[in-house]
């Protein structure tokens, strides 16, 4: 089996420690092959860009992934951002990781909260994941989108095109999910029934275990739960 996880940003500041990650989890017999898009400098940087001029190149790089053999193809944003239009455009499964995490939480019986990071405008982001929930018919699931701040003084922000070591992301990220994060997701265990949680960025992808011992829910990687469902997917077609 062949997963091609794309990330929908223009720079493989993340392609190697992604790719890890995945292999890691992957069940014996999954080959990974993690891509990036080629975007014009001002789309480029450590993030999803703002206006979602990436589109027709992230559709264009499911339907390469599909031609070249790829048994699945993984948008790698918890945004799903072209989940949809990608998936009528090709035959093979495309997984996002807010649906796949949606499932899951579903299929299990339980209530999803998602925590992001607020590197966004979190009004657009919150909306943004309810209207796809909506699309899913998965909005049932979902119980509450809260945020994990992320903006320390002295720290510019990762949004926008800028040049920024890969070292320097996973530590505000890890910091931050550890020192936010936590605190956030057990205030929502505490102010909501939810009883699992998504971790919504997948630069979060392979840290979840870090924090997972501290918060009383089933906690989700974005990264790990859209690899095993890809998997499922991939092997219930075959059946």
């Amino acid at each position: 089996m062949k997963i091609v996880y794309i990330e929908p940003i223009g720079t493989g500041i993340y392609s190697a420690h992604t790719a890890a990650v995945l292999e890691r989890h992957a069940s014996p017999g999954v080959t990974i092959e993690v891509r990036h898009l080629q975007l014009p400098p001002e789309l480029t940087g450590p993030m999803l860009p703002t206006a979602p001029l990436y589109l027709n190149e992230l559709i264009s790089e499911v339907m390469r992934a599909e031609r070249e053999g790829a048994d699945a193809a993984i948008i790698g944003c918890c945004s799903d951002p072209g989940l949809m239009e990608a998936q009528r455009t090709v035959e093979i499964p495309v997984v996002g990781p807010l649906q796949a995490a949606a499932a899951l939480a579903g299929g299990r019986g339980k209530n999803l909260g998602v925590l992001c990071p607020d590197e966004h405008a979190w009004h657009v982001t919150a909306n943004w994941i309810r209207r796809n929930l909506r699309a899913y018919g998965m909005a049932e699931v979902v119980g509450s989108v809260a945020f994990v701040p992320m903006h320390v003084e002295g720290e510019a922000a990762l949004i926008g095109p800028q040049t920024v070591e890969l070292e320097e992301v996973l530590r505000r990220f890890r910091r931050q999910l550890l020192n936010e994060g936590v605190a956030a997701a057990r205030e929502m265990i505490e102010r909501e029934p939810v009883d699992a949680v998504l971790f919504g960025c997948t630069i979060w992808g392979g840290m979840i275990g870090e924090a997972a011992p501290k918060i009383d829910a089933l906690c989700l990687d974005p990264v790990v739960a859209s690899l095993h469902v890809a998997e499922a997917q991939v092997r219930a077609a075959a059946l």
